[in-house]
């Protein structure tokens, strides 16, 4: 009888070790799974740090000058800057970008009206030109978008040209029949205008504008990485934790299959000598 009850006991314990080893093995995965979530937060945070803005120069009532981000196209407008969105589809009988026409031209950002009025429709059919090139974006007119993100984002995809209205009047060497190459002073590039070679324009040349860090977009980021490494290491403890616990239920388990074996051994022992 305490030989059977031995054995039983024994199964037990051999099944209860199976279950502290399954536990422990998936603690382990999701141990080694944090340290993946670690590294995609440290990335996160890697490409916040380059994170920028680009700004444009004011000058204040005192003459003197200053940098302001650019919030809205109609900035740029007023500060005699516009952009030119490169190899737009564009329907030729609507007059506006059509992602699904086979036509293709450059689309300078220039709305109609004046003062408010201008510059929603300038930054309106700049949408409407970015979301016809890239229609998988869910970007147009219809949707809430930051500027100042959607500005140093579409500047680094290369697709967009920063163009200026012009200070002299100038006529452009070898212009395509068709074209209107003459303009006055301090208009704006005109359809069929010759490669916009003395309208375009770039931050890195023009000192009307400047890249800086997105301080509030780093500190936001910076609060994001500490509040996601808090709880990594939080839940990486609790594993920990968890895990030195089965290891001491296991050593436990053990030592009393241990002490049941031997107990089992002795018993088997004395019955052979009992009928020797």
């Amino acid at each position: 009888m305490g030989l059977a009850s031995s054995q039983a006991r024994l199964l037990n314990l051999t099944s209860r070790m199976h279950q502290i080893e399954y536990k422990a093995a998936k603690l382990e995965a999701e141990k080694l799974q944090m340290a993946n979530e670690s590294r995609r937060v440290y990335l996160e945070y890697q490409e916040a740090l380059e994170q920028s803005k680009i700004q444009i120069k004011t000058i204040q009532t005192d003459a003197s000058a200053t940098y302001v981000d650019i919030t809205d196209l109609g900035m740029m407008i007023n500060s005699g800057f516009t952009l030119v969105v490169h190899d737009v589809p564009y329907n030729e009988t609507t007059k506006k970008p059509d992602s699904t026409s086979n036509t293709r031209k450059d689309v300078v950002c220039i709305g109609t009206g004046t003062g408010n009025e201008l510059a929603t429709s300038s930054k309106n059919l700049l949408l409407d030109a970015i979301g016809a090139k890239y229609p998988n974006s869910s970007i147009s007119s219809s949707s809430s978008v930051d500027f100042k993100t959607l500005l140093i984002n579409i500047m680094n995809m290369g697709d967009v040209s920063i163009v200026q209205k012009r200070t002299k009047e100038t006529t452009e060497p070898n212009a395509p029949s068709g074209s209107n190459p003459t303009h006055a002073v301090g208009t704006w590039p005109q359809e069929g205008d010759f490669d916009y070679t003395d309208w375009v324009s770039s931050v890195a040349t023009n000192t009307s504008f400047q890249e800086v860090d997105d301080e509030k977009a780093l500190r936001k980021a910076e609060a994001k990485y500490e509040a996601d490494m808090r709880r990594i290491d939080m839940k990486d403890r609790k594993f920990d934790y968890d895990l030195a616990a089965l290891d001491a239920e296991r050593n436990a388990v053990k030592q009393e299959m241990e002490t049941l074996k031997t107990v089992a051994k002795d018993n088997v022992d004395r019955t052979f000598k009992l009928f020797s």
